[in-house]
């Protein structure tokens, strides 16, 4: 199968290209590098350096005329609220509209489509938890209104113009990644997922910052389930939204407990309490992609996730939206 990967460079993208080709797809990728690296592309992958809002998208796929295009670009989230939001609509928007367009004009036959996950949820009772794919969506951040409008177009193509998808909702997503640069910020919030942060802090011997009381539920997935399911929706899932998560939810806490005991550290976290914290509890129900994908998450419980530290020690961490 051709495939064309769509942010290829990034953190999601890059272990997608690896995955594809070690299964024997021709693979090609499209990044613009705003967020993603050229290093992190595997060699035997084809590489258009292109934004997604460029014309010259349509050219490429015309040419190159994949099978299947696995969208995972993403706008880096940064300045002013106001600008964000009109940078996040302009490329998750009119991007994936140049996107589609481009796919039904070189025949793509399918699209798999990254989504958010845990931010596209209000809040909701914790009887209610894990929450299903029915579950109606209150976007918490313009990155993710722009993702939920993007899932109604990508629907919308499939009725107009037969192009067939797969919508994967992610937990927020972590894992190992080579090569990475030193981080230098102390800021929790450049840290899409806490096991990064809480990381990248304890190895510079510094107290991390945990806003509200850490009793906050979030759901996580490991990036090879993560993988895994995307090789599964190669050929399965199709006209499907889907969960990709662990289906279970832990505290800030735990998760702190998990990397301080991995690093042997005895430092212990500055809390600080107001408006800044109390982000609502979420648990994402994967029974629906176990079903449909015939896929199941390897990494669930808190020792799993300690295990992927332990085997992964020479590797740094890394986690991004998709």
């Amino acid at each position: 199968m051709k495939i064309a990967i769509i942010g290829g460079a990034g953190f999601i993208g890059a272990h997608l290209t690896k995955a594809y080709l070690d299964a024997r797809h021709d693979v090609f990728v499209i990044d613009n590098l705003v967020c993603g690296r050229r290093e992190a592309i595997d060699e035997r992958a084809r590489f258009y350096q292109m934004d997604i809002r460029d014309g010259q998208l349509r050219t490429i796929l015309q040419q190159e005329r994949p099978d299947l295009v696995s969208h995972h670009a993403a706008q880096q989230r940064k300045g002013l609220p106001g600008e964000q939001s009109l940078v996040d609509a302009d490329v998750h928007v009119r991007g994936l509209l140049n996107v589609l367009n481009s796919c039904v004009d070189a025949a793509v036959k399918k699209l798999i489509f990254a989504s958010g996950g845990n931010s596209l949820y209000g809040p909701v009772e914790a009887k209610e938890l894990p929450i299903t794919e029915d579950t109606p969506l209150c976007p918490q951040y313009a990155h993710d209104i722009s993702k939920a409008a993007g899932e109604w177009y990508v629907r919308y193509y499939t009725r107009q113009y037969g192009l067939t998808h797969t919508i994967l909702r992610y937990a927020d997503v972590y894992g190992a990644f080579e090569g990475m640069e030193e981080w230098e910020s102390t800021e929790s919030t450049a840290y899409p997922h806490p096991l990064n942060y809480f990381m990248a802090m304890l190895s510079q011997y510094r107290r991390a910052v945990i806003r509200g009381t850490g009793e906050e539920v979030r759901d996580a997935i490991f990036i090879d389930d993560v993988v895994q399911a995307n090789l599964c929706a190669l050929k399965r899932g199709d006209n499907q939204t889907l969960h990709i998560s662990s289906g279970r939810g832990y505290t800030l806490n735990q998760l702190y407990e998990v990397v301080a005991d991995y690093m042997e550290s005895d430092l212990t976290p500055i809390y600080l309490s107001g408006a800044l914290g109390g982000t609502p509890a979420i648990v994402l129900n994967n029974r629906l992609a176990r079903h449909v994908l015939g896929w199941s998450p390897e990494v669930t419980r808190l020792e799993e996730i300690e295990n992927t530290f332990v085997n992964n020690k020479h590797l740094k961490f890394a986690s991004c939206g998709a």
